[in-house]
């Protein structure tokens, strides 16, 4: 784990009210947590020697093939998810949120970056306290410092929702921990695949929650259905995601210094320049540099991060937030109706604008707008909030 940096710089203003962090940092903790889970996983096969160049690339559409067309298995284990626990200034209001990074990231996402040297302004944990609410960062499993299991087999989709389902019940019945009090209220906030861990969980656990917040979604494969339908409606073709970088070796090989001791299956970009495609609008130039030298890697069950592309069971609050130079995440006033009509039960939901902003909405400049949009969304009571989309 890289030393916080504890110079702070670079203190953003912003036209919203109120969106500027000046409280400082809120006491936060590491804590871990342990449970048993049993999921059902498709059987892959094991992976071949994926050591030479482009091995890796040329795997991934085989791997897809047969995650596709694989049988299922049932699959125990036991996994331990590391966090940060923040807690609320003062009173706080009772409520807790469960933070779940994307891929090749962190809890360190939500709180300044693994680089550990953003702006105090970067830190959605930062923000959520001054807000009143308490947040749990975790490691979803097979990332940073959680467990780190069988790459293809354990961390699959299912077996992420299992264990944060064994979570959220601990949390609500007060087993998680004697440092968080039982929350009366739980929200779930995702960023990329961890949004698409969100969606997927409150469709299969619809009670663990009561919010869920989206954030760089719709990505995967639900931002290809979407696009597909606008495509259908206007006979355009929305823009392309980007494409997969080439550069892709195990971790034990691409990163031998930091992760000499993972298994094969764990994967690193060496292209120097694959993290730029998250950016996007107005951010520190400095940042994609830094983020590139704490990256983090990709277990190749991670291909299972399909899921469905409607979740009708969920009937809590929906907000998403999306930038608006996101490429993996475009939207317009189409897709946003797609999207509030995947949640067609769901209380209310809001779609938030991340002005000037791409993929990694809490590493650019307007990240503290963004933020202060998200928790309006929290507070109000109104079905659709369309603002500002793109063209």
């Amino acid at each position: 784990m890289l030393l916080r940096n504890s110079l702070l710089s670079g203190l953003l203003s912003s036209s919203c009210c109120g969106a500027v962090i000046t409280k400082g940092e809120p006491h936060c903790q590491q804590l871990n947590f342990t449970y048993s889970v049993s999921a059902t996983v498709r059987d892959l096969p094991p992976a071949p020697d994926l050591s030479a160049p482009n091995a890796v690339v040329a795997y991934l559409p085989v791997l897809q093939k047969n995650y596709n067309s694989t049988p299922n298995k049932t699959r125990e284990g036991t996994y331990t998810f590391a966090g940060q626990y923040c807690k609320a200034f003062g009173r706080g209001n009772s409520a807790l949120q469960v933070l779940a990074h994307g891929s090749t990231y962190t809890k360190e996402y939500w709180d300044r970056g693994a680089w550990g040297n953003l702006s105090l302004q970067n830190s959605w944990q930062r923000f959520a306290a001054e807000q009143g609410y308490s947040t749990l960062a975790i490691d979803r499993i097979c990332n940073g410092d959680s467990s780190r299991p069988d790459p293809q087999l354990d961390c699959q989709l299912s077996t992420s929702i299992e264990a944060f389902h064994a979570l959220f019940s601990a949390l609500r019945n007060g087993t998680a921990s004697a440092k968080i009090p039982i929350p009366k209220r739980l929200v779930f906030v995702g960023h990329s695949a961890g949004s698409i861990t969100v969606s997927n969980h409150v469709q299969k656990y619809p009670q663990d929650v009561d919010t869920a917040i989206l954030t760089g979604w719709p990505s995967g494969p639900i931002a290809s259905a979407f696009a597909a339908a606008y495509q259908a409606r206007h006979n355009i073709t929305p823009p392309a995601p980007p494409a997969l970088s080439p550069g892709y070796f195990p971790a034990k090989i691409g990163d031998s210094a930091r992760f000499a001791d993972l298994d094969q299956g764990y994967i690193v970009s060496t292209n120097a320049t694959f993290r730029s495609i998250g950016y996007g609008g107005s951010y520190d130039p400095s940042y994609p540099v830094f983020d590139n030298l704490s990256r983090g890697t990709f277990p190749l069950g991670e291909i299972s991060y399909t899921g469905v592309s409607a979740f009708p069971a969920f009937k809590g609050r929906v907000i998403v937030a999306t930038g608006d130079l996101d490429g993996f995440a475009w939207a317009d006033g189409d897709v946003v109706e797609d999207a509030r009509a995947a949640f067609p039960s769901a209380r209310s939901f809001s779609w938030i604008h991340a002005r000037d902003s791409g993929h990694l909405v809490n590493y650019h400049r307007s990240a503290p707008e963004t933020y202060w949009k998200i928790y309006q969304a929290l507070r109000a009571r109104r079905l659709v909030q369309n603002s500002e989309l793109r063209n």
